[in-house]
């Protein structure tokens, strides 16, 4: 399994780089919800209006199984300190955010003790 890069955005607006992390189990996508809104007309029937931003991007969700303790504190680090980070992922496409949240699951067929984490990550470049 490859790893990615991450590099820290200075106060100078460059890029540090930080540490190597584990890729996640699955590449990383972009969710788009869309901002239409749906209203009631006075027939009964429905309309859909478009406002001006016409989509958001979601917070991407990434999984990693049986991390390491030191592994799970790189991420809260970053959260705690509100860093800025670049991904770069092993085909060398650039993800440039931040960790909002990480918590440990379980998923059913796996050893009673065994967690992956969770951590959602939004792009805001």
């Amino acid at each position: 399994m490859s790893n990615w890069n991450i590099y820290v955005e200075t106060s100078n607006y460059g890029w540090e780089a930080d540490d190597a992390i584990p890729r996640p189990h699955q590449d990383l996508e972009s969710i788009y919800i869309s901002t239409q809104q749906k209203i009631k007309l006075a027939d009964g029937s429905n309309a859909f209006i478009n406002v001006e931003t016409k989509r958001n991007k979601e917070p991407i969700i990434m999984f990693w199984a049986e991390t390491t303790a030191a592994f799970r504190e790189q991420i809260e680090n970053y959260m705690l300190n509100g860093d800025k980070v670049k991904i770069v992922t092993h085909t060398s496409e650039e993800f440039i955010g931040r960790f909002l949240s990480m918590k440990r699951v379980w998923f059913t067929g796996v050893a009673p003790d065994a967690y992956d984490i969770q951590v959602s990550f939004e792009r805001t470049a």
